[in-house]
């Protein structure tokens, strides 16, 4: 038994991600994470560590906070020791010194925190808007749009400043609008980093049979929701079977460390019978891109109704997040962290890897659609696609998506545009017509009154020219 096995495990049973060790090394490099996150920081560190070649690479985490940093900062630095590896771990609450020479750039924050999401959900209550997740589509969403772009923006520009050369990979929600905004707003490589389209591969390859090696994909649409237009399964093309075969599955949709999260693809399996495509995520992820789930009518009967987000009637001002009890037991506890010998799905390491050594690697991507790789999609939408890349060098197979599908990715890049200047020009006429054509909002005159809603309750983390 490996000493991996014997320290605590977050719960996790099931196939291991597949991968293959690599032969070299990218040398000495500095790679900067920015947001000491509970979940993203030591998924990347223990692909990391599993695949080898990073042993030479200085990891420098960074965060306004001194509590996370403290705490993620000691996992890395009991992870490193664990598996004997050489990399060296520094904290800093200075971004400059963070930044200055930095080969990558890793980004996973949140502007605000709970307190900041809890007073949109509450204006979203308001105004009978229910909430699922509230980090993608919605005028929760919009509203966090508001407060992290503007932030997420300016960091990008200290990078460009610093160490223009450095790839950022960004985690941050809203993926789409954070993603883009900062590759439109500098010149820097900016790719975006979302499992949930990604691990359709696996879940494909478990409800077929198959190894994931054996199962291509082409996919196209935007964070959240991209749609696989087209399955083949070892050589052979079964996108006509995709109901029937996952109809026949119990295999579910899976998000595995800190946490293992089961999700049903029943409304996934709708959608494909009604657009025949298949999106990338299902439950209330999905449900907030339409107008057809989250309603009074269909909430009990879907099994959405505890999805959605609960208003805390006259509670006391949101801390900072805590931990996970996992995180604390693995930085702290007697034991070895646990689970070192599986494979994430988050595949920083292979972006990595391939960006320093020119090593080709192809994965589902955020990033601008100056392909293009969805015909007749603007150039400047950030899009989700399969992409491969080779140093800062990118290519993809262009994509054309069907007509009903076309048009609803239109509509939400058209929400993302609108978004990204009402955040960065403070427009209250560019956030009227996001919420205007938000698949939420049922009343038109609701939009104004809660826009201004959202300005108020935001204050704290909104910029100055809101309110001049």
């Amino acid at each position: 038994m490996t000493e991996e096995i014997r320290g605590k495990s977050a719960g996790w049973v099931g196939p291991m991600q597949e991968y293959e060790r690599n032969e070299g090394s990218v040398g000495r490099k500095k790679i900067v994470f920015i947001g000491a996150s509970y979940k993203f920081v030591h998924k990347v560190l223990r692909d990391m560590l599993l695949v080898g070649g990073f042993d030479e690479c200085e990891l420098v985490l960074h965060d306004i906070s001194e509590e996370p940093l403290k705490l993620v900062g000691d996992l890395l630095e009991k992870m490193v020791r664990q598996k004997g590896s050489s990399m060296v771990v520094v904290r800093t609450l200075d971004r400059e010194e963070a930044l200055k020479g930095a080969d990558a750039v890793i980004l996973s924050i949140t502007t605000g925190g709970r307190e900041a999401d809890y007073r949109s959900f509450e204006v979203c209550a308001k105004y009978g808007i229910p909430v699922g997740v509230g980090d993608t589509l919605g005028p929760a969403a919009l509203a966090r749009n508001l407060r992290e772009i503007p932030v997420v923006v300016e960091i990008a520009k200290d990078v460009e400043r610093l160490c223009p050369s450095a790839v950022v990979l960004n985690f941050t929600n809203p993926m789409s609008c954070i993603t883009g905004a900062m590759a439109r707003a500098t010149s820097l490589t900016v790719w975006g980093l979302c499992h949930s389209a990604d691990e359709l591969r696996t879940y494909f390859a478990r409800v077929f049979g198959v190894g994931k090696s054996e199962v291509e994909m082409e996919l196209g649409g935007v964070n959240h929701q991209s749609f696989v237009t087209k399955l083949v399964i070892a050589g052979e093309d079964r996108t006509a079977n995709i109901l029937e075969a996952t109809r026949a599955s119990e295999v579910k949709l899976e998000d595995t460390l800190v946490e293992t999260r089961r999700e049903d693809v029943r409304l996934q399996q709708d959608i494909f019978r009604m657009l025949g495509v298949w999106p990338s995520t299902g439950e209330t992820h999905l449900a907030e891109f339409y107008e057809y789930f989250l309603t009074p009518r269909r909430m009990d009967q879907l099994g959405l109704r505890d999805r959605v987000r609960k208003i805390i009637a006259g509670r006391q001002p949101l801390g900072p997040t805590e931990p996970p009890e996992i995180i604390m037991d693995w930085a702290y506890g007697p034991e070895p962290v646990g689970d070192l010998q599986l494979m994430t799905t988050e595949h920083a390491h292979e972006l990595l890897w391939s960006y320093f050594t020119g090593e080709p690697f192809a994965r589902v991507l955020n990033l601008l659609n100056r392909g293009p790789y969805l015909k007749g999609i603007p150039e400047d939408a950030c899009v989700e696609v399969i992409i491969t890349t080779a140093g800062a060098r990118v290519s993809g197979k262009q994509i054309e998506l069907p007509p009903a599908v076309h048009s609803l990715v239109e509509r939400w890049v058209s929400i993302h545009e609108l978004s990204i200047n009402a955040a960065m020009e403070c427009d209250r006429d560019a956030a009227r017509q996001a919420l205007f054509l938000d698949p939420h909002v049922t009343d038109m005159y609701d939009i104004e009154p809660m826009l201004e809603d959202f300005i108020t309750a935001l204050e704290p983390w909104l910029p100055r020219g809101w309110y001049e």
